[in-house]
């Protein structure tokens, strides 16, 4: 189904960008580390989400193909 190849790729490309974007503002050297402390942090929990995320949907698709 192709809808489940795009609803993968989708988490897979937020995860993608907020690592990128991590990476960015850890690596920054313009910001202020209160700042740099609050947008990492910030950063990490929503990538905690997107990974949740992609494990729900993986056990999902899983479970149905299990079914077919």
């Amino acid at each position: 189904m192709r809808i489940i190849n795009i609803i993968n790729n989708e988490l897979i490309i937020r995860k993608q960008k907020l690592e990128n974007e991590l990476e960015r503002v850890l690596n920054s050297t313009a910001i202020s580390t209160d700042d740099q402390l609050k947008e990492s942090v910030e950063l990490v929990n929503k990538l905690s989400e997107v990974n949740s995320s992609l494990v729900t949907w993986e056990s999902y698709i899983s479970k149905t193909q299990t079914k077919e």
